[in-house]
């Protein structure tokens, strides 16, 4: 509950406390004890490739909802603007190339993410015409214990409606329940999230392999798991090799409509600032405490 999070901070109960509505960021992020912390969280939209729903199997639909997707608008109205709008499924600051900038920056020379309603509704009736159909509904479904779902899901219901003959659903379901239907492939279109669990661009390239233990859409390509088997196998050592086969397989992701990134998380808190010493990463356990001592 962020509301009783943030009171039992102030009551000094709490050491620190992550602000997690635009409301409680926009009160306190003038606030001396207010921090920012790369999550390395990437917030997707996953489609069921299953065969099970009508046209999502179809390239062109997919690259039509991921053009109608307003990653700007909603990554500004879930975090006054802290999260960032994704430009491939790895967010920035988790991982180096082998020439030392931000992969997620050299990945995006090799995609072009953009929020692009006349092309999507050119799209959408190409694909729609491939598929034979001359209407569409599909159903978000996302968590709704989570603050930020909501908003998401409505920004994604109004820009998608636009699409011709698409109708557009919400569904929000507790966070284990979305988690099971997304294992049984339960769903139309679902928002997930994935943190990196080290950092390195794999931890998030690996999800998407052909029958791979997070590929709940079931996307397939060959190309695909060449790359990704290549950069975890024969080219792990060799940063260039390993850097290219990486921004070659957030391509063909993006090239695909395989997946859809929504928006990177950063996280806003609030931190005693008598408590010294804690060291914060963006992958694997996020906090140490093993210097940590209180003034």
């Amino acid at each position: 509950d962020p509301t009783a999070a943030l009171a039992l901070y102030n009551k000094g109960e709490l050491d620190q406390v992550t602000l997690s509505t635009p409301q409680q960021i926009k009160k306190y992020k003038n606030s001396k004890n207010f921090k920012i912390y790369n999550q390395s969280q990437t917030d997707y939209l996953e489609y069921n490739q299953t065969g099970k729903v009508k046209g999502l199997t179809n390239t062109k639909i997919r690259q039509a909802l991921n053009l109608a997707t307003d990653r700007k608008s909603i990554s500004q109205s879930v975090s006054e603007g802290l999260d960032s709008a994704a430009t491939g499924i790895t967010p920035a600051g988790l991982a180096l190339t082998s020439t030392g900038g931000d992969f997620a920056k050299a990945a995006d020379k090799a995609t072009a993410y953009a929020y692009n309603i006349k092309k999507a509704k050119k799209l959408f009736a190409e694909g729609m015409k491939e598929a034979g159909l001359k209407k569409l509904t599909l159903t978000i479904e996302g968590s709704s214990d989570s603050t930020v779902t909501k908003s998401t899901l409505d920004t994604l219901q109004q820009s998608w409606s636009e699409l011709p003959g698409l109708t557009v659903k919400e569904k929000l379901v507790p966070f284990k329940q979305r988690l099971l239907d997304q294992e049984n492939h339960n769903f139309d279109v679902v928002l997930a999230a994935w943190g990196a669990d080290y950092a390195e661009p794999l931890t998030f390239l690996n999800m998407f392999v052909t029958d791979g233990a997070n590929n709940d859409g079931k996307w397939s390509n060959k190309q695909y798991d060449t790359l990704i088997n290549n950069a975890s196998d024969k080219d792990a050592l060799s940063d260039t090799k390993r850097t290219a086969d990486e921004i070659k397989a957030e391509k063909t992701l993006y090239d695909d409509s395989a997946v859809n990134p929504v928006f990177w998380v950063n996280a806003a808190t609030l931190s005693n600032s008598k408590v010294k010493g804690v060291q914060y990463f963006s992958s694997g356990a996020s906090y140490y405490f093993w210097n940590a001592y209180k003034k």
